[in-house]
């Protein structure tokens, strides 16, 4: 039994031991499958990395095949991009300051001429002012003889009668110079200033006062009334006071030049024979009021004048010379094709067209150096964009080696037809080139020559970049402008509207000077006519107020009294007249600058007017001083020494 105990515990222990091998090994077959399954992912793996790796290689090729095509192509692109460099032609330096900027030039411009003005008018009118002061204290001084003689007789000295006359005269000069100086020197520049603000917008004017300019003013009015009473008086004071103390005796009657044109002379009535007697014989009224009028003509011819040569620059410069209305410039010379495909876009909106290159050189000269505009062409459509002509008549096309100037570049040079200039660009300076015509021209400096002339000339291929179309009226410039900008190869283009305008600016900004010029030659003409008109009167009291006790009526008086004046007058304008054309002619030419020159020429319409300013001013002060003649007493007629 104990036996059998021991088996069955040997059994039991048999089965345990059966159980745990039982569970080990279904534990490596589980460990087995997982192997297995671990063996069947990593096959999965290897056949998923052998499938990248193929399709990697397939990418790898693809790309190494598209990188030599790149590589092909860029090789392309660089020998392309190398053969371009080797054509281009060798870079121009220029050196740009402050003055090519187009507004400071055009603002320097408009000052060139405020300062040409400044410079000549002031003058003119110093003179006149000289003439007012010089009358009228000659004529003081003749009203105030008998007092002269008088004051001698009483024992007071030469120098003491001087010194009156002289701190009197002295005095008014001093008054006028300062209250003329603070007044002018403020006014005048705040007109100009305000009128160019509304082109360039400036800020507020600081005024600044110039003492040298005040003692000059102040120099010059003190020697017209203080020199003009000194030598006045001088001459007086030479007479012993007995002779003083009386009366002038009146000049002796005289026949004049006209009395002996016998059939002309007997068809006048008796007062227009004694009118003309009255004109001739006092020959020093009669030249103070030549002299004077002919001045008020002068000025206000001038500034007409002005207004004349700047008002019509423009259109003669863009519509008479210039007559293209967009100017298209390339890279690259313009071929057939291009031209094609304008005529083809745009048809009937172009007049015509001109192909040609535009470049800039500098023309030296003894005074320094101009920068011209060079035209060269061998289009013959280049007159239908662009007309050579010099006043009436038409300019030809130069030769090989001839060149075409404008007129502005021939006053610069002092070169004629036939004479020879020198162009220069960077560093190449042509031999001389022959004038072989001037043309008119008035905006910048222009120069035209032939393809052949350029080349060897310039020792430069001639290679036609730019493009000048002349534009049927209507057509939307700007529009042309753009498709042009769009071409290929295009580098600049240039609407004539816009210069046309800038010029315009500049043009319009003179008009206030000129206006200022008119107004102030019309307040000085004014003054003249009224001061020599006062002065006629004051010195015929006695004669008006005998006629008026002979019967005259008044406004019979007047017109004998005033036929004088007119006649007078109309003997100033015409010899005011070519002295107005020559102080036009020498104001213009100092107010000449780069941008713009002013044509010398004056319209009809101006003389007109002119005339009819200066009349009407005389017509004015007659209407005023008949009430001093309606004043003058009759009684002074008995008072007469004749």
């Amino acid at each position: 039994r104990s036996q059998l105990e021991a088996n069955r515990i040997a059994l039991s222990e048999s089965r345990t031991l059966l159980e745990e091998s039982r569970g080990q090994i279904q534990e490596g077959k589980d460990r087995l499958a997982e192997a297995q399954a671990e063996i069947a992912d990593g096959e999965q793996e290897i056949a998923d990395s052998e499938q990248e790796l193929k399709e990697g290689w397939k990418e790898y090729e693809d790309g190494l095949a598209r990188l030599e095509t790149e590589f092909k192509d860029a090789r392309k692109e660089i020998s392309d991009a190398k053969e371009e460099l080797e054509d281009l032609e060798e870079p121009k330096v220029y050196a740009l300051n402050r003055e090519t900027n187009v507004g400071y030039a055009s603002y320097e411009s408009d000052v060139s001429i405020v300062d040409g003005v400044a410079k000549i008018f002031p003058a003119f009118f110093f003179l006149i002012a000289a003439l007012v002061c010089s009358t009228t204290m000659t004529r003081m001084v003749d009203d105030e003889r008998t007092q002269i003689g008088t004051l001698r007789a009483l024992g007071y000295t030469k120098n003491a009668i001087l010194s009156k006359y002289m701190i009197y005269s002295g005095s008014a000069a001093f008054l006028g110079v300062c209250v003329g100086y603070f007044f002018g020197s403020r006014m005048f520049p705040a007109a100009i200033w305000k009128a160019y603000d509304i082109l360039y917008g400036f800020a507020d004017i600081i005024m600044v006062d110039n003492v040298w300019l005040f003692v000059f003013s102040m120099l010059v009015s003190l020697l017209c009334s203080v020199g003009t009473t000194f030598l006045s008086c001088r001459m007086e004071l030479m007479h012993p006071p007995a002779e003083l103390i009386r009366p002038k005796a009146p000049a002796a009657g005289k026949r004049i030049l006209l009395e002996r044109a016998a059939f002309f002379w007997k068809r006048l009535k008796f007062l227009h024979k004694v009118s003309a007697r009255n004109v001739f014989r006092f020959k020093k009224r009669m030249f103070m009021m030549i002299v004077g009028i002919a001045g008020c003509m002068a000025l206000v011819m001038a500034g007409f004048g002005v207004n004349d040569s700047v008002s019509n620059i423009v259109n003669d410069q863009y519509d008479n010379i210039l007559k293209y209305g967009i100017s298209a410039t390339y890279t690259k010379s313009v071929t057939q094709e291009t031209l094609e495909e304008i005529k083809e876009q745009f048809k009937d909106s172009i007049t015509s067209q001109a192909v040609l290159m535009e470049t800039s050189v500098d023309a030296p000269y003894d005074g320094g150096a101009k920068t011209v505009t060079l035209m060269v062409s061998e289009d013959e459509s280049i007159r239908q964009c662009v007309d050579f002509h010099l006043g009436s008549d038409t300019v030809e096309i130069p030769g090989k080696g001839e060149i075409l100037i404008d007129k502005r570049l021939a006053e610069a040079f002092g070169a004629e037809i036939g004479e020879e200039v020198v162009l220069r660009m960077g560093d190449i300076v042509t031999k001389p080139l022959t004038v072989a015509g001037i043309f008119d021209n008035f905006t910048f400096y222009y120069a035209y020559m032939t393809a052949d002339t350029y080349e060897e000339y310039f020792g430069e291929v001639f290679g036609p970049k730019t493009i000048y179309m002349a534009l049927s009226e209507g057509t939307d410039h700007y529009q042309v402008a753009s498709y042009l900008s769009d071409m290929t190869n295009a580098a600049n283009i240039s609407v004539v509207a816009d210069m046309r305008a800038r010029v315009e600016n500049t043009m319009e900004s003179m008009n206030y000077i000129v206006a200022l010029i008119i107004l102030s030659a019309a307040g000085l003409a004014f003054i003249v006519l009224f001061n020599l008109g006062n002065i006629n009167i004051s010195e015929r009291v006695r004669e008006i107020a005998t006629l008026k006790v002979l019967g005259f009526y008044p406004r019979e008086t007047g017109t004998y009294v005033f036929r004088e004046s007119m006649v007078l007058s109309v003997m100033g304008i015409v010899v005011g007249i070519p002295l107005g054309i020559l102080l036009h002619r020498f104001v213009i030419l100092r107010i000449k600058i780069d941008m713009v020159s002013p044509d010398i020429k004056i319209l009809p319409l101006s003389y007109l007017y002119s005339i009819l300013l200066v009349l009407a001013f005389t017509v004015c002060v007659d209407i005023l001083m008949r009430h001093k003649i309606n004043r003058i007493n009759m009684a002074e007629s008995l008072k007469s020494i004749e």
